[in-house]
């Protein structure tokens, strides 16, 4: 017997696989697209009995209508395991090394959230991602060339309504050193919001988002008339190895007072099979290897603090990560991660241990 969530998956997947037939002979290509994963996950924490949790962590199935200039494509698709918001844009090429989108997609923020969890080392992000703007509908204009990238966008809320809050942002990296032996590159974002809530809250799990488990958490806190954003970030890609890492504050203006948190990271990744990440336009994507089975391990630090004053009590907590990826085949890859947290808030202590494994296709 299938589970509910597995049916839509199925369906969804023989669409799009039929998508490229029915186009026939049209000016554009019709692409489907694929990202699924399955995951399972145990929680061993301080406050709580030991979790268990394995299900669906995405079911992202859509396609892609590129135009046979390549000077356009539309990008739609749907998370059947409603946790993530969609990709639906339109982006225009008009010359070689810029762009302009507009639709819904991910914001210009952070390098923790321009890598695609495609090709992400661990299970979840960083604790940098507590602080990542994600999906909104907006407009963005992007460039890129031998000297770094640019990124830059105005957004809203989400398709669904949610997280209405207008702002604009910025990205920006500065190449380094760009070559066939190694890529290097350091970088910055910048943000800012209004949320039309008057309100704002922050929050870092424990690893899984298959567990309701937090290391940090902030609440609720109200009268916020803007947030503000920044991060710095450093990337070098050589061989077999990678390191990258970032560190990102968030600040709420308030008229009762600002508070704020900050966050940081620093990843290491090295393939035993040789197969090193690729460098492109502001990311250190993952390993593609080639005619045989590729492997990558990967070591992460990072930490958050919520902690500023009594309007923001979120907490503070560190990690320490292993991580270890199989590439068995172009389309498939099989994760396992470690997690090991240190965590305290308003007084009380939580050591949790999480340990992942993930299955994911993608297409």
């Amino acid at each position: 017997m299938l589970r509910p969530a597995t049916r839509p998956l199925i369906v969804a997947g023989l669409l799009a696989a039929a998508l490229p037939a029915a186009a026939g002979d049209l000016p554009f290509q019709l692409v489907p697209t694929a990202n699924v994963q399955y995951e399972w996950a145990r929680v061993d924490s301080d406050l709580g009995p030991l979790q268990t949790e394995d299900g669906f962590r995405r079911g992202r199935i859509g396609f892609r209508v590129v135009g046979d200039n390549k000077r356009w494509q539309l990008v739609v698709d749907h998370d059947f395991a409603d946790k993530t918001p969609p990709d639906a844009f339109l982006e225009l090429t008009p010359g070689e090394g810029q762009s302009f989108r507009l639709g819904q997609f991910k914001q210009p923020f952070a390098l923790e959230d321009a890598i695609s969890d495609k090709q992400t080392a661990f299970l979840e992000a960083s604790p940098v991602g507590a602080f990542v703007i994600s999906r909104r509908i907006g407009a963005e204009y992007a460039r890129w060339g031998k000297r770094g990238t640019f990124n830059a966008a105005v957004f809203g809320h989400r398709l669904d309504g949610t997280s209405d809050s207008p702002g604009a942002t910025v990205r920006g990296t500065w190449l380094l050193r760009s070559s066939k032996e190694d890529s290097a590159h350091v970088g910055m974002s910048l943000a800012t919001e209004s949320p039309r809530s008057d309100s704002a809250s922050y929050s870092l799990n424990a690893g899984t988002v298959l567990s309701d488990l937090r290391v940090a958490s902030t609440g609720s806190i109200a009268g916020v008339d803007r947030i503000d954003r920044a991060a710095v970030e450093g990337v070098w890609v050589r061989g077999a190895w990678s390191f990258q890492a970032e560190t990102a504050r968030v600040v709420l203006r308030r008229d009762a007072g600002n508070v704020g948190g900050d966050a940081g990271t620093v990843q290491v990744t090295w393939s035993p099979t040789g197969d090193g990440r690729n460098y492109k336009r502001g990311v250190a994507t993952a390993p593609t290897p080639k005619g045989h089975v590729g492997w990558e391990l990967a070591l992460r630090y990072g930490v958050i603090d919520l902690n500023d004053g009594a309007a923001m009590r979120g907490g503070r907590a560190e990690s320490w990560g292993l991580a270890a990826t199989c590439y068995p085949h172009p389309n498939v890859r099989i994760i396992a991660n470690l997690l090991q947290y240190n965590s305290t808030r308003r007084g009380v202590a939580n050591d949790p241990l999480t340990a992942g494994l993930r299955v994911q296709f993608t297409y």
